[in-house]
């Protein structure tokens, strides 16, 4: 009896469960197919419904990406290639431990689509490295969906073709779900390059761990540290070439274009596990295990083959020292942990109110948690240097260091919530001094009318810094996640009606934490993940983004400041010792005082009858009102 071949999963089944997944983090947008210009020029907003044209997520936030996207074009080298580029790129993927979402087109294209692992991610630039290797041994492999850090797109499995049909989606749709939520192994990248003896370009300084340094030893002994190394199996071929050298190439063509890469495959592989120069040239000698390395060096660079195999172990162990981290993350420590405020003080119930308003203001608006997340750096800047006058606390802070203390948050961004915000009817925050030339805005955080809003529970309510993962993740995902994490809360109805959002929207966030890994879904209960905030800001190197949003901002404020220097000087004031204006019971001194004063009454003063008339003139005409007056 013959068991029948599961039905094909419907187009619009696919699109709805793997459009958002496949998305990058932060991106709620796609890119559509205008059928007159043939290009992807126009964006909508991703929902649950099958779009009518191709549809295609972003591949890139911020540089980075979650997802190796290989576009494999039926065009220029038909059907036969593809599929032979398709088999051999899908069995090295899958070797180094990936994850895959695979679909056809209806003209014979195919994708093959690689979640990275969970909290990792991978740079613009160390993609360009690894596309160009891959195109050089499949030729109808097309690089340019991932090419374009801004613009690069992929269309999704489920969508329309542009000859009609739909991306057919190979395998059942809940393994593509389970792929895409438990994602690859976190040492895709690093074995890729191994197999393919190449390494990525630049590459990134080395870091240290926290749990030591990455390597030990020094000179033709140093090697990588216990903890960073490398458990598993050299792979099979790759020990072949070491053992028999070139004559094994014709052999292993398809994964090495020369014997080059095949070289440098063993060395990066020895390295990974521990090998040190010392280690590899004893191997390397006639009569050993690796005598056909050896071989390879000294056909290749003859006298000098020694000083080649040095200058490869140390790259390789150069290389090695950046992804440690990502091949050992339980050895890290945790590096944006936020300490806080405690929230039953007068800033906690300031913040509690706050927040209710914001809910209750920008309810089914996105704006409701930039609101958030700006009120709640607000909260903390006032904790760590405000003032309380009279019971009410004063901060004075730049838009520019609350944008980070708002979880990486855009400046123009918190400019634009305070500005908004602060003249609304029944605001928790009143401006009462403004900004002047080096001194901040004034801010106070008032409870106007505390009796018509309930405040949030105070136990929801922490006086923190917003973590910078969520400008990655999706602020509209942190109260869902917090409630899960920090709250307790495990039924999704609780959540829904806690967060004050709809079933489908709180539906969706959990969707996209449980992608992210932070949070995990146990039949009709939820509970906190495996992944943590500073998992994902490691991931897409946050610490970096900060740092240089940090000496960006300082480079700024020294401009601002040369520039009201200059001013300054302009307009004759002397500034004393630091940035101050000296000044006297009579006004600032100007250096050009006595010539001005000289000027202005060579022809004595004004005619009274044309004074009184000017003044008369601005009262008729635009209101003005006398407030002091002199005996004359």
């Amino acid at each position: 009896m013959n068991t029948p071949t599961p039905a094909a999963p419907a187009p619009a089944a696919v699109w709805k469960a793997l459009a958002r997944r496949l998305s990058q983090p932060g991106r709620e947008r796609m890119k559509v197919f205008d059928p007159d210009t043939k290009e992807y020029r126009k964006t909508r907003r991703i929902t649950d419904k099958l779009p009518t044209l191709m549809a295609a997520v972003y591949l890139y936030t911020h540089r980075r990406t979650t997802l190796l996207a290989l576009d494999f074009d039926s065009k220029a080298h038909g059907r036969e290639q593809v599929d032979a580029d398709f088999t051999r790129a899908l069995s090295w993927l899958t070797t180094c431990g990936a994850r895959v979402v695979t679909d056809r087109s209806t003209n014979g294209g195919r994708h093959i689509l690689v979640p990275l692992a969970i909290g990792t991610t991978a740079s613009f630039d160390e993609i360009q490295s690894l596309m160009r290797q891959l195109k050089a041994r499949l030729p109808s492999l097309d690089p340019k969906p991932m090419q374009n850090p801004k613009e690069g797109c992929i269309s999704v499995p489920g969508t329309p073709c542009a000859g009609g049909g739909y991306r057919m989606l190979d395998g059942t749709l809940l393994d593509a779900v389970n792929a895409l939520t438990e994602r690859s192994a976190s040492g895709l990248l690093p074995e890729l390059y191994a197999l393919m003896g190449t390494l990525p370009s630049p590459a990134r300084a080395p870091s240290a761990t926290a749990s030591g340094p990455t390597t030990t030893g020094a000179g033709a002994h140093e090697r990588l540290a216990e903890h960073a190394r490398w458990s598993k199996p050299i792979p099979t071929d790759v020990t072949a070439f070491a053992t028999a050298g070139d004559p094994m190439l014709a052999r292993t063509a398809n994964r090495w274009e020369s014997p080059s890469e095949a070289r440098m495959s063993v060395v990066l592989n020895a390295v990974l596990r521990g090998y040190a120069l010392a280690d590899i040239r004893a191997h390397s000698q006639p009569g050993r295990p690796w005598n056909g390395l050896g071989a390879s060096y000294h056909t290749k660079h003859g006298p000098r083959a020694d000083a080649q195999l040095a200058r490869d172990v140390r790259k390789a162990l150069d290389y090695a020292a950046t992804i440690a981290h990502e091949t050992n993350r339980a050895a890290h420590r945790k590096r944006n942990s936020q300490s806080g405020q405690p929230a039953g003080g007068p800033i906690g119930r300031w913040l509690a109110h706050a927040l209710a308003w914001a809910d209750r203001e920008f309810a089914g608006s996105p704006l409701r948690w930039t609101v958030r997340d700006v009120y709640q750096a607000l909260a903390i800047k006032a904790a760590v240097a405000g003032e309380i006058r009279s019971g009410t606390p004063i901060v004075g802070v730049g838009g520019r260091g609350l944008s980070l203390s708002a979880g990486l948050m855009t400046a123009t961004t918190t400019f634009e919530v305070l500005r908004r915000t602060r003249d609304m009817v029944g605001a928790p925050i009143l401006l009462v001094r403004p900004g002047i030339g080096r001194d901040a805005d004034h801010y106070a955080l008032t409870t106007e009318h505390p009796e018509k809003i309930t405040p949030v529970p105070l136990e929801r309510v922490s006086v923190t810094d917003v973590h910078p993962a969520w400008s990655i993740i999706g602020r509209h995902h942190r109260l869902v996640y917090e409630l899960i994490v920090n709250a307790g809360m495990t039924r999704p109805a609780d959540i829904y009606a806690a967060a004050r959002v709809s079933s489908r929207t709180g539906q969706l966030s959990i969707a996209a934490l449980r992608t992210a890994g932070l949070i995990n879904r146990a039949g009709a209960t939820v509970g906190p993940g495996s992944t943590t905030l500073d998992d994902i800001a490691l991931g897409h190197h946050l610490d970096e983004a900060q740092a240089d949003r940090i000496a960006r901002y300082r480079r700024e404020r020294a401009a601002w400041h040369a520039w009201l220097a200059l001013q300054d000087e302009l307009k004759g004031i002397t500034p004393a010792t630091g940035e101050r204006v000296e000044s006297s019971p009579q006004g600032p001194v100007f250096v050009d005082e006595d010539d001005y004063l000289a000027a202005v009454t060579a022809h004595g003063p004004p005619v009274a009858d044309e004074e009184y008339a000017a003044i008369e003139l601005l009262a008729d005409v635009m209101g003005a009102r006398i407030l002091a007056t002199r005996n004359r």
